[in-house]
């Protein structure tokens, strides 16, 4: 059963009250009286009516203020107003006061049901309506986009996403806003023709802000009717963040991609690095053993020392490519670099580079007293051949190419606070030439990796420089090029130190300290000639040996006899890993005192051997002061 209407009665007589309830409630209606405008305002604030008659002239509230007070605290309420004076004045400030009708004492009973009637069907109008405003305001500022209607380019209404989008105003919405002020020429060449042909859709174009920033907009119009006459609704969505986000995947797919790349490029340069190092120990390994053998004023000395040097050298060069695959630092020791320079320049590699260019003339100025620096003695000759083949490239069939050193106090821009701190102590590398020099363009971005000018077919890479940067950068140092008018010049910033190269007696010292003592190494290495070069290093500094080709016969061997110290390598062919060879080791002879040696080895398998107990770890090839410096300390170790 429905509800019945109710009814609110106001009137300050009685009699009148009661009689005009007894019809309402004979026809129904629920009725509720107050006999002053206080009282009314009262029941009003307390429950809700669908109807209101009211007295207009009721002794402390007029009729017309309590409908005043219905129109703002009571929407859902109708007001009609009762008088028995029925003046035009009374009537239309009754109708300003917000009162849907009024009504003449004495009243008549037919007259006032109608009125009711029609004052409740307006009530239930007035509330459909409110509520479809409500709900379609609602879901208008729950949208994410800006939804806008016009007429005829006029913006007539708009939700709160689309002056948030375009930082206007509903006052200024009110005052005049035109499709012109929301799009940049180009996009309203477009919405203009669409307006014009009928045309509807979605389609991507440029919105303009209030403050005249553009920004990218999908929109989406359509017909229809706003206030009985033809319109158009358009949702707008900001692309701004989705193209942000969509330019931010990009890049993480290049990065991704060259993340792959290099990947791929490390693990093929783990694989030749294995492989390389294993064949330059006997380049490196064994000339050291001859050298141990002579003085330096033996026949053939210098030539088998410039062997050894290039050897490692070409060390330098596979650790490289381990650095690529793994990255890290280059060990450094104090050296002079007037001595790296001399050199490089009597090396087998300049000479053949030189050999090219008859017609060059290098020049050296190289200071006396030269501070030492802490360096990596085959990455300065990597940087020396870098710069000097690129001088030779630079003046062709004939020039001049200057090398230079001197003790120099420099800020280095990459130093922390640099501009707080005074000068340091460093040394100075010049290299000059006076050929066709290097323009502006190419200067910015010669040290980015693979940027050449060399014309296709000729030898160069787009990584010398680049590799000279990583290599002055790692050794905390400086590089700038500078036009030499003709010609380029590189100079080079790099840390003084006070600290002194070890010398002959050093050397000497060093070399009895670090001999064995007939301790027992048992050496682990899929390669023979692998064991047979290392024993012979070992052997020649005083320890015994024994050696075997897998990692299940070194345990064979370990279970009936005991060792002080097991070289392994870490990657062996089919067989057991030098780290899983090493966790089968602890379960023979716990607490085995092991070092690593490997042509190549993952980070991951270093950390786990040494979190087992593995000692120190050596990259192939290694040189005779490693070995025995790594053999000390960890027999050394409890």
């Amino acid at each position: 059963m429905s509800l019945m209407p109710n009814i609110l009665l106001v009137d300050d007589e009685e009699r009148f009250i009661n009689s005009l309830e007894s019809i309402l409630k004979y026809y129904q209606y629920n009725c509720t009286k107050a006999l002053s405008g206080n009282e009314a305002i009262q029941l009003l604030q307390q429950k809700q009516f669908d109807l209101a008659l009211l007295d207009v002239g009721l002794p402390d509230i007029s009729g017309c203020d309590i409908a005043e007070f219905i129109k703002n605290s009571c929407q859902n309420t109708t007001a009609i107003m009762l008088t028995g004076i029925s003046t035009v004045e009374t009537a239309v400030k009754a109708m300003k006061q917000g009162a849907y009708d009024f009504l003449s004492k004495p009243i008549n009973h037919e007259t006032l049901l109608k009125t009711i009637d029609k004052g409740l069907q307006h009530n239930k109008l007035i509330r459909e309506l409110r509520g479809s405003e409500i709900r379609f305001q609602t879901l208008s500022e729950a949208a994410w986009e800006g939804i806008v209607i016009h007429e005829k380019g006029r913006l007539i209404e708009a939700n709160h996403q689309f002056f948030r989008m375009f930082g206007y105003t509903k006052e200024e919405l009110q005052y005049g806003l035109f499709i012109e002020s929301i799009l940049p020429t180009a996009s309203l060449h477009v919405i203009k023709q669409n307006i014009d042909n009928d045309i509807f859709g979605s389609y991507q174009i440029a919105g303009v802000r209030k403050d005249g920033t553009e920004f990218p907009i999908e929109t989406n119009s359509r017909a229809l009717q706003y206030m009985g006459r033809p319109a158009r609704v358009c949702a707008i969505r900001d692309l701004s963040e989705r193209i942000r986000a969509e330019e931010e995947k990009l890049s993480l797919q290049k990065k991704l991609a060259k993340a792959n790349k290099l990947k791929a490029l490390g693990l093929m340069a783990g694989s030749v690095a294995h492989d390389l190092n294993n064949i330059l120990s006997g380049i490196v390994s064994y000339p050291e053993l001859l050298l141990t053998q002579m003085d330096e004023q033996e026949k053939y000395y210098p030539e088998i020392k410039k062997i050894q040097e290039t050897g490692k050298r070409a060390a330098a060069v596979v650790a490289d490519l381990v650095a690529l695959a793994r990255g890290g630092l280059p060990p450094t020791t104090v050296e002079n670099i007037n001595d790296i320079i001399l050199s490089h320049l009597s090396s087998i590699e300049h000479g053949e580079r030189l050999a090219s260019y008859p017609n060059v003339v290098i020049k050296t100025n190289l200071q006396k007293n030269l501070h030492n620096t802490y360096c990596s003695p085959q990455h300065i000759h990597k940087i020396l051949l870098n710069l000097i083949g690129n001088a030779l490239e630079a003046v062709k069939d004939s020039g001049v190419i200057r090398i230079s050193t001197r003790n120099s106090k420099f800020i280095n821009p990459l130093s922390d606070g640099y501009r707080s701190l005074g000068a340091g102590n460093y040394i100075k590398l010049c290299i000059s030439d006076n050929g066709m020099g290097i323009c502006q363009n190419d200067m910015d971005h010669i040290f980015d990796p693979f940027y050449t000018t060399k014309m296709m077919g000729k030898s160069g890479t787009g990584l010398g420089l680049s590799i000279v940067w990583n290599t002055v950068q790692e050794h905390n140092g400086w590089i700038e090029v500078k036009d030499n008018k003709p010609g380029a010049i590189f100079e080079i910033y790099l840390p003084a130190t006070k600290d002194s190269r070890a010398g002959s007696a050093q050397d000497i010292a060093r070399k009895r300290s670090l001999q064995g003592s007939g301790e027992t190494i048992l050496l682990i290495d899929d390669q023979p000639e692998q064991n047979e070069t290392m024993e012979k290093l070992l052997s020649k500094l005083g320890y015994k040996t024994h050696s075997v080709t897998s990692g299940e016969e070194g345990i064979t061997f370990l279970e009936t006899q005991g060792v002080d110290l097991v070289l392994l390598d870490m990657m062996m062919g089919e067989g057991l890993s030098g780290r899983e060879t090493y966790e089968r080791i602890l379960e023979v002879r716990p607490g085995q005192k092991a070092i690593i040696i490997s042509g190549y080895s993952r980070n991951e398998d270093v950390l786990q051997a040494r979190a087992l107990g593995i000692s120190d770890f050596l990259e192939k090839p290694v040189t005779l002061p490693k070995i025995s410096q790594a053999i000390k300390q960890s027999l050394s170790r409890s």
